[in-house]
């Protein structure tokens, strides 16, 4: 439960840093600068649409607070307007939220998992056969 109310007091923080702040490349950067400098290992940083995809990114967040002990998270649940703004600053298609971007103590992306569009099998065989 403790987790959980970390990650909540994380979103809260985040939702208020969006609503003041000037450009989205500097917000999301010094947050995860913050947050790195306070953690043992890294920051794990989850970036959702608003709605009840964000209840199940917060779930997300913390389980993999379980799963990676030491690092800090950082559940980000911008403003429609700023999102587009992340997202292209993570350099994250149009399909990939929920988004889980795990960056080192250094502020260094390490690794991400990010949903993806299904694809089509049956075109993409088509076009296979083409070429």
């Amino acid at each position: 439960m403790k987790t959980i109310f970390k990650v909540l007091g994380t979103a809260a923080a985040i939702t208020a840093l969006t609503a003041t702040a000037g450009t989205t490349q500097s917000d999301l950067k010094s947050s995860v600068m913050a947050k790195a400098a306070d953690s043992k290992k890294g920051v794990i940083v989850v970036l959702s649409d608003r709605g009840d995809i964000a209840a199940d990114a917060a779930f997300l967040l913390s389980a993999q607070l379980k799963q990676n002990p030491g690092f800090a998270p950082l559940l980000v649940v911008p403003e429609r307007d700023k999102l587009q703004g992340y997202m292209k600053t993570l350099a994250l298609p149009s399909q990939a939220l929920p988004a889980v971007i795990f960056f080192n103590k250094s502020g260094k992306e390490i690794g991400r998992v990010v949903g993806a569009k299904p694809v089509d099998a049956k075109a993409h065989l088509t076009q296979a056969a083409i070429n």
